[in-house]
Order: structure tokens, then sequence, then C-alpha cells
């Protein structure tokens, strides 16, 4: 079952192409991609739309490079955050557009291994030309200085769309689309995401509810299914509260004053 991809097929020669969560996780390698995009080897133009935390970083190269090998010309959008492997995935489009209030984060290749020195010193190798491929990505989608790019990704560094347009990530700059909501979701896989979660005092109706469960990274089904119950829950005791009232009430109703005397 696909979790962070979908792929549309439209009859004008377009495809839709939705990159909207971890990249390549849970068992759904690249390969799937890649092998859908390829039932479209006619298509003109592709509209790519990146919101993601990124994945693993060989799913996304594979990704980048299938779609710089197809003859469409790609439109690549950021939806929210383009961070990590999702970003480099962006740098395959010959076009790309973002939000005011969207984000790109780059940082260093990750990677673990389990063994003895010599298993991590070859881990240490395969990360460093993971780097160095990755750097290159960047180096010729923007053209900016690789020291200064270099030093970016060992940072971790969050570029705003105007900071990320001044260095040649994004070619356009759109207007706010209120994306902030959609950022938190992914908040438990950073550790310093530029946006602030919904604040609990900023709860006061059902719906802040929500979107407070929705931002602090649940499923947006577990999220409806808990509010669900909670106005359950909440219904139960307001009833049970209104039933106490009227039997006070139809007491205070019954009482004749000499029995207040």
């Amino acid at each position: 079952m696909k979790n962070w991809y979908s792929i549309t097929n439209r009859a004008d020669g377009v495809i839709d192409i939705s990159l909207h969560d971890e990249i390549g996780m849970w068992g759904i390698s690249a390969a799937d991609f890649i092998a859908e995009l390829r039932q479209n080897p006619e298509a003109k133009s592709i509209n790519l739309s990146i919101h993601s935390p990124g994945g693993s970083v060989l799913d996304g190269l594979a990704i980048y490079n299938s779609l710089k090998s197809h003859p469409a010309k790609v439109y690549g959008h950021v939806e929210g955050i383009a961070a990590s492997a999702a970003s480099f995935i962006l740098m395959a489009s010959d076009v790309i557009t973002m939000p005011e209030d969207a984000f790109i984060m780059i940082h260093n290749a990750h990677g673990g291994a389990m063994g003895d020195a010599n298993d991590l010193r070859e881990m240490a190798d395969i990360i460093d030309k993971l780097q160095n491929t990755i750097l290159n990505i960047y180096e010729k989608r923007t053209g900016h200085d690789r020291e200064a790019l270099s030093e970016m990704m060992h940072a971790e560094t969050w570029l705003t769309a105007n900071e990320a347009m001044d260095i040649g990530f994004v070619d356009t700059v759109t207007d706010k689309m209120d994306v902030a909501a959609k950022i938190t979701v992914f908040a438990r896989h950073f550790k310093n995401l530029p946006v602030e979660s919904t604040s609990v005092d900023d709860i006061n109706t059902i719906t802040d509810f929500e979107k407070c469960l929705r931002d602090s990274g649940i499923t947006k089904k577990l999220a409806t299914a808990l509010t669900s119950r909670a106005k359950v829950i909440f219904q139960c005791e307001t009833d049970e509260t209104e039933t106490e009232l009227k039997k006070i009430s139809d007491r205070l109703d019954n009482l004749k004053i000499s029995d207040l005397n």
C-alpha cells in the first residue's frame, strides 16, 4: 500500500505527483515509484508537489534520477516543507515555486551501522560519498558556492522561500498559503522546527482541539477518532449536568415562601 506518494496521469499529457510523507519508508521502495512513473513515458509535463520531512537517502537519489531522466518538463512546488531527502528530489524540477511561508531544509547525510571498526569505517566512507552526491545536486541546481552549501548542510539549515530563491533553490516565491499547520505535522522529525505548534491556550473549540492533535504529529485518522470520542464524553457530561440543574430548578419552583422562613 502506497502511503508516501501518489501519481495521477491526466488526459492532457500531464502527470501530477504528490510526495506528502516520509520518503521510501515502511517497506515501500523507490522502485515502486519509478515503475509507476515509467508507465507514463509520453507525458509532456510533471507537476511535482512536495510536503515531506525526507526519508531514505538512497530512495531519494533514485527518485531524483528518475525524474531527471524523464523527458517531461518538471514543475516543482513546495506545499509546506521539503526537508532532507525531499529537498534534493525537489532539485530535479526545471522550475520550482514555493509559498512565502514554506521551508526547505538541508543537512548532512545520515546513516548507521553495527559491527567492528572496519564496518563503521566502511559506513563512514559510504556516508561521505552520499554527502558528496547530494552536494553536487545542490551545487548544479543553485550555482551557489560549494563550500557555503557544505557549511549549510553541516549546520542543518532551514531556508525561507525568499532565502531559498536568493541562493537559487527556488525560481519563484508565491503568496503565503498558511502552511504552518501542515509543517508542524512533521514536528517529531526535527529538533529545531522553524514554526511553533498550536498552544494548548489556543484551544477554544472542538476544531481547535483536533487541529492541536494534528499539529502534534498524530495522524488525521487518529485525531478525528479522538476528537469524536471527546465530543461523546463532553456531551455525556453536559447532559448529566443539565439533568442535575433541571432537578434543582424543579425543587426551587416547588418551594413556598414559607419554606424559606
